[in-house]
This record gives C-alpha cells, sequence and structure tokens, in this order.
C-alpha cells in the first residue's frame, strides 16, 4: 500500500533539476518553479522534505537581496546543489507508504535546562547536558534541547531495531513540529538537528511518527531531566588516563561508562545509553577486546571472576585495600607492575560539573593491568624477584604488604611486585 509518482512525473522532475544544476546562474523564477515540483511531488516520496529547504532558504535570500523581483539572478551554494543530486539519484525508486502499521514502541522524552530525560514506559533513562548542550541551554535555546532529548532518547533505545515504526511524544510543540515535517526554516540548528534524526532513522529503515504529550502526562521524562542519580559519575583525569595509556597500552572499549564519562569512543553503560555499544558490562565479551574497568568498589570481586572466566586481558582501576578480600586475587592476576595514581585534587571529578572527590585526600588508586590468562601472568611472574626468608626469620607468608624505599610493594607467592609511582604534574 504506497503512493508513487508516474513516470511522466518522475522524467519531469529529473529533467528541472538537471537543468538547473547545470546552470552556473539561474533566475530566481526557475529556482522557485522547481522548488514548486519537489513540494507537489512530497505526496509520493516519503524523505522529500528533508531535501529541499537549502533551496528554500537560498531563493527567499535571494528574493531578499533583489527587493522581490523574481528576474534577478542566483547563485546555488554546494549545499543546494546537494539537495538537486539527491532528487536525482533517488526519484526513480522513491515512493510514499499510505500506512507504516502500528509503532513497535512508544518513547516520551523531555528536556530542562539541566539535562534530558527519557522512558519506554518501562525503563527510565537521563542525564545531564555536556558543555555544547550546555551552552545552548544557557542560550535558552530549549526547542533545540527538546529535540535533542528526543533523538537521545531514540538512540539510547532503538540503536538495535530495524525496520520498524516507532513513535515519540514531547510535550514542545514546535519540537514536535520539525519531527513531523522533517525540519523547519525558523531555527538554523532545529532543522538540522532535524535532519540528523531523520538521516539516523532512514539508515534503519526506522519510521518516525511524533505526537504532542501535554506536560502533565509527561512527568516521568520531566523528572529524569531534573533529577539526576549521579553520585557514583566519577571520572579519572584525561590527562593521567592518557598517560597511563601510555604506560600500559590504549584500550578498546571503556566498561563502565556513561556518555559524559567515557574515556574511549566505545564504551558499556550500566542502562539504555544513546551511544553506548551496549548496556551492563557483564552481559559482554570481555575477552575479545583490550578493556579499561573503573569499577563501583562493591563489583571489584565480580569483575575479576568475568576475568578469569573469560581470559580476559585489560586495565582495571582498584584502591588500594590490601586487607579486603579480593586484594590477593587481585596480585595473583596482574601481567604488569601496578601503577600508584598520583594523589591530586583533581584525579577523580564530576563530567560537566567537574566537582572533585570527597576522598581525594585519602584515597589512593592503583592502575593494574590484570589477565585471566594463566600463560601470560605466569609469564610475568618469571621476571619478579622471588623471596626466601632472612636468618632468624620465618619464610614470607602469601599476602604480606612490605614497604620500601621506592614505594609500596607486595608479596604473592613468594613473588615480590614492586608498585610504581606515576609522576604527573596537573
Amino acid at each position: 500500500m504506497r503512493v508513487e509518482l508516474t513516470q511522466h512525473r518522475k522524467q519531469e522532475l529529473k529533467q528541472r533539476c538537471q537543468e538547473l544544476l547545470h546552470m552556473h546562474k539561474s533566475h530566481i523564477r526557475q529556482v522557485a518553479k522547481v522548488i514548486g515540483k519537489l513540494v507537489a511531488a512530497f505526496p509520493g516520496v516519503d524523505y522529500g522534505p528533508l531535501h529541499y529547504r537549502e533551496l528554500e532558504k537560498e531563493k527567499s535570500m535571494a528574493l531578499k537581496i533583489s527587493k522581490g523581483n523574481f528576474d534577478s539572478k542566483m547563485i546555488l551554494s554546494d549545499k543546494a546543489r546537494a539537495e538537486l543530486v539527491w532528487w536525482i539519484q533517488n526519484i526513480d525508486t522513491a515512493y510514499r507508504c499510505i500506512n507504516h502499521g502500528v509503532p513497535i514502541i512508544r518513547l516520551q522524552s523531555d528536556a530542562s535546562g539541566l539535562g534530558w530525560g527519557g522512558t519506554d514506559g518501562t525503563t527510565h533513562i537521563g542525564g545531564r547536558w555536556g558543555p555544547e548542550e550546555t551552552v545552548k541551554a544557557a542560550n535558552n535555546e530549549i526547542n533545540y534541547l527538546e529535540l535533542l532529548a528526543a533523538f537521545l532518547t531514540m538512540k539510547a533505545f532503538c540503536k538495535n531495531m530495524q525496520h520498524v515504526h516507532v513513535q515519540i511524544q514531547l510535550d514542545n510543540t514546535t519540537a514536535v513540529a520539525y519531527i513531523a515535517h522533517m525540519g523547519g526554516t525558523k531555527s538554523e540548528d532545529c532543522n538540522a538537528l532535524a535532519k540528523v534524526v531523520w538521516a539516523w532513522c532512514q539508515e534503519r529503515q526506522i519510521w518516525l511518527s511524533v505526537a504532542h504529550l501535554p506536560g502533565i502526562h509527561n512527568v516521568i521524562a520531566d523528572r529524569k531531566s531534573r533529577h539526576f542519580d549521579d553520585q557514583t559519575e566519577w571520572m579519572l583525569d584525561k590527562g593521567i588516563f592518557q598517560r597511563l595509556c601510555a604506560l600500559l597500552g590504549k584500550p578498546e572499549i571503556d566498561l563502565f561508562a556513561s556518555r559524559l564519562n567515557a574515556q574511549v569512543h566505545r564504551y558499556v553503560s550500566w542502562k539504555p545509553d544513546p551511544t553506548a555499544e551496549s548496556a551492563d558490562a557483564f552481559a559482554v565479551n570481555w575477552g575479545k577486546m583490550q578493556f579499561y574497568a573503573f569499577p563501583p568498589f562493591c563489583l571489584i570481586s565480580k569483575c575479576l571472576q568475568k576475568i578469569v572466566q573469560e581470559r580476559a586481558t585489560g586495565i582495571m582501576i582498584v584502591p588500594k585495600w590490601p586487607t579486603q578480600v579480593w586484594f590477593p586475587k587481585l596480585m595473583s592476576m596482574l601481567v604488569e607492575e601496578p601503577i600508584i595514581l598520583p594523589r591530586t585534587k583533581n584525579l577523580l571529578v564530576q563530567p560537566v560539573s567537574n566537582v572533585c572527590h570527597p576522598l581525594h585526600n585519602k584515597l589512593v588508586l592503583l592502575a593494574c593491568r590484570l589477565s585471566g590468562d594463566a600463560m601470560k601472568i605466569k609469564d610475568f611472574q618469571k621476571k619478579l624477584r622471588t623471596l626466601s626468608p632472612l636468618h632468624g626469620e620465618s619464610p614470607l607468608r602469601n599476602n604480606i604488604k612490605y614497604t620500601l624505599t621506592n614505594g609500596w610493594s607486595f608479596v604473592t607467592g613468594g613473588k615480590l611486585i614492586l608498585c610504581k609511582q606515576m609522576s604527573y604534574k596537573c
């Protein structure tokens, strides 16, 4: 069930676009006629409204300069010419579906000056704005932020979907109009973002419909855009992280991160996240990649078990807590000497707000390169000093801590592991 232009209309439209494309200068009247043909073709071209507004904007600007004289000439920009090329290349196969069926998922989103929120009715997500988005909020560009909140919600819940109909419900009528009309002419930023949203959907063959939801009913998304559970959103100083990469190797993926504090491009989040590769680090196979993990301290034991089970190798940030039950296991999985991170005020900060960790004066962190591969562990331990009992002393037992002049050390299996102190200037 679809509508399609007749073959005659397709050929005529393509010919008009080609003629205009080959002109260095064209009359404003000619451009206006082609725009009229394009708009008239919308009922038979699903994504047509995405590819004419640059032509419309330049025509209006040329008319303004010529004081309404349609016989004046104008030069089309590369962006306008790209829109003509799209029509020439796609008009033969273009059509419009009469009915896209019932939405398989209905999403709600909202934005505030602080952040964004979204829900699919079961899972509720949200977060603060990043630095660039905070500038938009400061300039009171709420319509743009509402569009962005809708896009982030879609990316979080629908990134793995294809060939489906998705409905997004918003309480901002301007954002609703920009999505429904595939753009607009009032705001350049909103128009550009609407085109990005539809391009993302088109790539996945997702049809997006939009509905207005009164603010009084958009309670969950509104709350998630204003109240954030980010007390655990701590991020290692980027300069220190880069130094670690130089010493221990650059990881491929960050296993415990979010949109704002991810240290590398690929990351795994706790809940659905717009740009995360996956949600829930323990549902991902760590053995297939060099990982970076800065987990909540209560999950360290579980992380060590996962590394052993999947014979994974990567960098893990842990507190220097030798009395914890997981610490001997951690030491036995090392494949390089651990590094004591510098105790600076900005070692751990919250993204965007840059609030320092309240325990920065007391907390000592270790960067450990660990592996669940027994052969790698064995190769590393061959390089360690073997300790023998001194005269008049009992033999050294496993898991005894020693403080040496060159830093901090640990004994495991009769082997002495020396920790390197990272030198770093803030």
